[in-house]
């Protein structure tokens, strides 16, 4: 996978840059895999789905953010938008791909 990578990326810029470049959009696929891991290792030790949970740790949640303690998780909580988790990874690798992009410019002859 990575020669196919590297090689459809020679040229663009120079090879310091198309590693950076790699390396990068792996990451981003790697926490991606990650969270998605640990999130069906939850749901199967606490056999609760997402739901579940929600509704279970809702009036905690609830409690502890009515402290005042945390405004910036109470904006996102309360007037955030629950984007499924395909719609956040594709919106998240399109601005990846957007700043790798930006950095791929071809070095001067």
């Amino acid at each position: 996978m990575t020669e196919a990578t590297l090689a459809a990326l020679d040229g663009v810029a120079d090879v310091d840059t198309v590693m950076r470049a790699v390396e990068t959009v792996s990451a981003y696929f790697t926490g991606a895999i990650r969270r998605e891991i640990a999130n069906l290792r939850a749901e199967r030790a606490t056999r609760l789905s997402k739901l579940d949970w929600q509704r279970v740790s809702g009036p905690h949640v609830t409690r502890m953010l009515a402290t005042g303690r945390f405004p910036a998780l109470a904006k996102a909580v309360y007037d955030g938008t629950d984007v499924d988790a395909e719609a956040s990874f594709a919106t998240g690798l399109d601005w990846v791909l957007d700043a790798v992009a930006a950095k791929l410019v071809l070095p001067p002859a």
